[in-house]
Order: C-alpha cells, then sequence, then structure tokens
C-alpha cells in the first residue's frame, strides 16, 4: 500500500509539473492544464488513500477508480487512431499541398510550425510539379498572418521557389483552412486536382475528418511533434477527437 501510495503521489506531482513548465515554454491552451487536472487528484488521494474506506471518501475512490480507467481506455483509442492516421509521404501524389499554420511568435514561426514546413519542403523537393498552400491567419500576439510568415520561412529557409507557393491569409481554425484553401485550389489548379495536407503527426486523424467536411479526400502527412509538448497534445487531441465523437463528425 506505501508503493502504491508512492506511486500515485509521485505521477500526480510529475503531472502537476507537466502542466507548471509547458505554461511557461508554450501558448495558453487545454493541453496545459490537463496533465494537472489528473495530476492533483493523484496527490490528494495518494495522501487520503488510507482513510478512505468509509463514508464519502470510499465512494470518491470508486468514482476516481472508474474516472482514471475511463480516461485511460479513451488515450489508448485515441492515441492508436492518431498514430495509425498518417500517410507516409512516399505514398502520396499531390498537385496541391496544404499546409495548416500554427502559432507565430511576432513574425517569427515557432518549433512547431518550422517542423510542418520542413516536411512540406521535403515533399516538394521530392515532387517538383506540387504546389503548396500555406494557410494561416493572424491570431493574437501575431505580427503578420501565419501563411506569411510560412510562405517566407519556405522561400528563404527551403529555396522553394515563390512561384509554387499560394497563400490563404484569412483562416482562423482548421475549418477554414481547408476551406478556404480548396477554393484557392480550384480556382488556380481546377476542381480536379489531387490534395493532400501536412499537419503535426497527433492532429492528422482528425484534420483529415474536418477535411472530408469540408469536401476534401485527402490524405495527411504527419510533422514530427515538439517533445517536450507531447503528452500535453496528447491528452488535448483526444479531447477534441472525443468532442468530434459526441456530434458525430468522425
Amino acid at each position: 500500500m506505501r508503493l502504491f501510495r508512492i506511486l500515485l503521489f509521485v505521477i500526480g506531482a510529475l503531472l502537476i509539473a507537466d502542466s507548471a513548465i509547458v505554461a511557461t515554454l508554450s501558448n495558453f491552451n487545454l493541453g496545459v492544464i490537463l496533465p494537472a487536472f489528473f495530476g492533483v487528484p493523484l496527490v490528494l488521494i495518494a495522501l487520503l488513500l488510507p482513510h478512505m474506506d468509509h463514508g464519502i471518501l470510499r465512494v470518491l475512490k470508486w468514482a476516481a477508480v472508474i474516472g482514471y480507467s475511463l480516461a485511460g481506455v479513451i488515450f489508448l483509442v485515441c492515441g492508436i487512431l492518431m498514430g495509425t492516421a498518417p500517410k507516409k509521404a512516399e505514398q502520396v501524389e499531390a498537385d496541391a499541398l496544404i499546409v495548416l499554420g500554427a502559432a507565430v511568435h511576432g513574425d517569427r514561426v515557432t518549433w512547431v510550425l518550422s517542423n510542418r514546413l520542413d516536411t512540406a519542403a521535403d515533399y516538394l523537393a521530392a515532387h517538383p510539379e506540387t504546389v503548396a498552400v500555406v494557410s494561416g491567419g493572424q491570431g493574437s500576439g501575431e505580427d503578420l498572418p501565419e501563411a506569411v510568415a510560412m510562405k517566407r520561412y519556405l522561400v528563404e529557409r527551403k529555396g522553394i521557389l515563390e512561384s509554387r507557393i499560394l497563400v490563404e491569409s484569412e483562416s482562423e481554425n482548421t475549418r477554414e483552412n481547408f476551406a478556404f484553401s480548396k477554393a484557392l485550389i480550384e480556382r488556380e489548379l481546377g476542381a480536379g486536382a489531387r490534395v493532400a495536407f501536412v499537419t503535426t503527426d497527433f492532429h492528422v486523424f482528425r484534420a483529415g475528418r474536418v477535411a472530408r467536411a469540408a469536401g476534401l479526400n485527402a490524405p495527411g502527412i504527419a510533422s514530427p511533434d515538439v517533445w517536450y509538448i507531447r503528452i500535453n497534445n496528447l491528452m488535448r487531441e483526444s479531447v477534441g477527437i472525443c468532442v468530434y465523437a459526441l456530434r458525430g463528425q468522425l
């Protein structure tokens, strides 16, 4: 029992520490607070466990067992969906490659976004006839639209010709990313153009569903996630998948 309590306390403390550290390194979002949301109860249970055999504490103990078991199943299932959704770049043939935007700090692309752009640049280098659609509007704390920063990165850092890059700079969410990019592609390349998209690995599954809803049969190519926020993104994206499932959007 003592070792089990220590284990619960350590896991809970690590989850709380994760939220505290990531909050200083990343933009605030649901993924930042979710580890602490699961960590705080574990620390409390570790401290109170010897007293949780009677009354309301016993009820709370079993509620926690059920809740954490359900969460574990959800994270496992969603993790499998996320892990099996991306296509390997060499399996994809596309006339247009949509690169989904992510946060820009001032006018600089973030690590997450640079990973997406690096993945897109590798694909463009291997497919010289493919054009890129950089998609993302301007959010809070950004000095310019994400798409403009993305184009600059591809041209200046990766050597992609400007003529191969279409800019979609009005979208504010993933649904608009695909809807506005689809309209741009159809205007420039025609309705029959083959389309694929690039986003971070954990996001490919849900983004593919959004693309389908926008009328795009587009495979997703995964870029690597930033290692220190991986658990945060897994938790946040699992919530997103559950919300989509409840809405009947999967």
